[in-house]
């Protein structure tokens, strides 16, 4: 081999050395969090712990930026991201308001220039402050329903059992009948089950919860409506598997969530009393293998009548605490 080839084959190891440096270089993520309180108006103070993950051959699995908020609510994150995302090592904290994530999205759009794209833009996040959080009882219940088919069982929310001869409840706050129920297998089986309430005025309504509370750590409204509840609600659940098909269909079930109204009192059109409560997601239905239908939900009862606040304290669960972790409810 000649001194000049072996000059060329030297500059060509160097352009690659070189080429693969720039390419294993990742892109960088900028973005700006303007975080407001309810009213828009800006809070000061709010700290995060933002992690972003280099290239995978990187000696640093993650760099990290911890950012506090200035005067005008703002404050701004950068880092080195092979994917064009990040995580929260602490989600948005202040004193006095529930933790948030924050309201920014992934950034794998395209690179430009060494950054993904969009470059520095500004995301605004709602921190909502701590108001009057209030004892409830607030369980994750779910069970075999007890009566045969086509017989109610009726439920009682503060004792979180079936009321007698099923269960030690003393008073029925709704009702729960199945209707139809089939049992295959586990993969083909079938429920319909209703649920009804026993008071004028008692009843069940489905919540959309505010888009712009999405990230907290409280994403309910603070108090639930004081009308549109409805006495019944018919629930459907379908799981059928056959080869690589798969239907499943579950009412109910895949919703945001409902606030309902028991223990209703009228005098003429006025209620007089009335307890109000929240239930998180849906409402699960089914049939076990003994063909007896399943009745789930995880629910907040506010024991106060007449206050419709649903801002629970997490420290006061007016219910036993489970042993079972799985079963216990932290979300205010």
């Amino acid at each position: 081999m000649t001194t000049k080839m072996k000059i060329v084959l030297i500059a060509l190891a160097v352009a690659a050395v070189l080429g693969a440096t720039v390419a294993s270089t990742p892109p960088k993520v900028r973005f700006t969090i303007h975080v407001v309180d309810e009213d828009g108006k800006p809070v000061k103070g709010a700290t995060a712990s933002i992690i972003f993950h280099p290239t995978p051959i990187d000696s640093d699995p993650y760099t990290t930026a911890d950012v506090v908020s200035d005067e005008n609510g703002n404050f701004t994150a950068e880092g080195a991201s092979a994917y064009g995302d990040f995580a929260m090592r602490k989600p948005l904290i202040k004193e006095g308001y529930y933790s948030s994530g924050l309201n920014a999205p992934s950034f794998n759009h395209a690179v430009k220039d060494g950054h993904w794209q969009p470059w520095d833009q500004t995301f605004t996040t709602v921190l909502r402050k701590i108001g009057n959080p209030t004892p409830m009882y607030v369980r994750k219940f779910g069970s075999v329903v007890p009566g045969a088919l086509n017989e109610p069982c009726g439920f009682d929310l503060e004792e979180g059992d079936w009321v007698a001869p099923y269960g030690k409840g003393k008073v029925t706050d709704f009702i729960v009948t199945c209707t139809y129920l089939k049992y295959t297998d586990y993969n083909n089986n079938e429920a319909t089950t209703t649920l009804t309430f026993p008071n004028e005025g008692d009843g069940l309504q489905e919540v959309h919860l505010p888009k712009e509370f999405a990230n907290s750590r409280f994403n309910w409204p603070r108090e639930a409506p004081e009308t549109g509840y409805q006495p019944e609600f018919d629930m459907h659940h379908l799981w059928s598997m056959s080869g690589h098909d798969t239907v499943m269909t579950d009412t109910l079930k895949d919703v945001e969530g409902y606030f309902f109204r028991v223990r209703t009192v009228k005098q003429g059109d006025k209620i007089v009393s009335a307890l109000y409560g929240k239930i998180k997601g849906g409402i699960g239905v089914g049939v076990n293998e003994g063909k007896n239908g399943y009745f789930g939900l995880t629910y907040y009862l506010n024991p106060n009548p007449l206050d419709r606040n649903m801002e629970w304290d997490p420290k006061k669960n007016l219910a036993p605490t489970p042993k079972d972790p799985a079963l216990q409810v932290r979300e205010p």
